[in-house]
């Protein structure tokens, strides 16, 4: 999959607007390729998902910098019979996360943010593995040799 690509491999047209997507925004680095899924214009209160793929753990372990937020620790989930580690992250934005296992040494990272307090951790949580499945679902119609 390729920056041109990945936002709609990873939700429909139809996904999107049900989670009320206003942009999606495709951008990629050496290893990944990503679509910011914006829920809002508002840059001051950003909210919305991210999709990423990354190739190897090398890429995915690249992205960790001093200038997130504290995370939680990681617990295990399960997503559409994968295993899965969820984790949350605060500061001025909230963010829920998954990084799922999709074989062949490659990962996927969904991420949930909102600004703080906006949306509860609970939902968050919920609505970032409900995505996760249906970016999944996507993937296995897409590539079902390579998820």
């Amino acid at each position: 999959m390729d920056e041109g690509s990945v936002c709609e491999v990873a939700l429909t047209e139809a996904q999107q607007e049900s989670i009320g997507v206003w942009e999606a925004e495709p951008l990629s680095d050496d290893g990944e390729v990503s679509c910011y899924f914006s829920m809002t214009p508002d840059e001051d209160n950003p909210a919305g998902y991210v999709v990423t793929l990354f190739e190897n753990e090398d890429a995915l372990l690249q992205t960790a910098d001093a200038t997130d937020p504290s995370p939680t620790k990681a617990v295990p989930a399960m997503v559409k019979g994968r295993m899965a580690a969820r984790q949350i992250m605060y500061g001025d934005d909230w963010r829920a996360s998954l990084t799922v296992d999709i074989g062949e040494g490659r990962f996927l990272y969904i991420e949930r943010y909102s600004p703080a307090h906006v949306v509860a951790e609970k939902d968050l949580n919920a609505q970032a593995h409900m995505v996760t499945e249906q970016v999944l679902g996507n993937l296995e119609k897409e590539s079902p040799d390579r998820v």
